[in-house]
């Protein structure tokens, strides 16, 4: 497994005791688990108080293989029908005080945003994926969060993983792979 390192970093304070520690990852694209995935998982998921996947697993094997820690997950566009029945194209989930929506997305990364907000309504933070490009960004007081992708990363930007932290507020960071 290769150097991981911070990519982008929001307000993050190391430890942050008593904060409830949430593993983000998007687009794995994957037919099975395999050793890499396996070991990203123990690193990222093993201490995790909830694991998001955001969509576009690929197989069901992926989605059975991150059953194992406690998983809020969306189903994407290239999923297996299996996933698509079993999971929602979006939801809100509840960490600490907030409300999070997660969705995988669609259409060209032009736009997203805009799309993705009319989704949700009377939420803090709205995590997605499709582009395979990481971001962070505060907006009128809605945090965008997408880790990119675990494997497919997209330009420049690699392969990577989120990880966001709750307590009085919601800190996000993205590690490059």
């Amino acid at each position: 497994m290769g150097h991981i390192e911070r990519q982008f970093r929001d307000t993050i304070e190391a430890g942050m005791p008593g904060a409830i520690k949430i593993v983000v990852m998007s687009d794995t694209h994957l037919c099975k688990a395999t050793d890499e995935f396996k070991a990203l998982c123990s690193q990222f998921c093993d201490d995790a108080d909830m694991v998001i996947h955001l969509g576009d697993w690929e197989r069901v094997e992926i989605l059975n293989y991150l059953e194992q820690y406690p998983l809020d997950a969306v189903a994407g566009n290239m999923d297996d029908y299996s996933i698509q029945q079993r999971l929602p194209a979006r939801k809100i989930v509840r960490a600490g005080p907030f409300r999070l929506g997660i969705t995988h997305g669609w259409g060209s990364p032009v736009g997203i945003r805009q799309r993705l907000k009319q989704e949700f309504t009377g939420v803090d933070a709205i995590f997605f994926g499709h582009t395979h490009q990481p971001l962070i960004l505060r907006e009128n007081g809605l945090l965008w969060f997408n880790p990119g992708s675990l494997f497919l990363g997209r330009r420049a930007s690699g392969k990577s993983i989120g990880v966001v932290r709750i307590q009085d507020s919601i800190e996000a960071e993205i590690f490059q792979i």
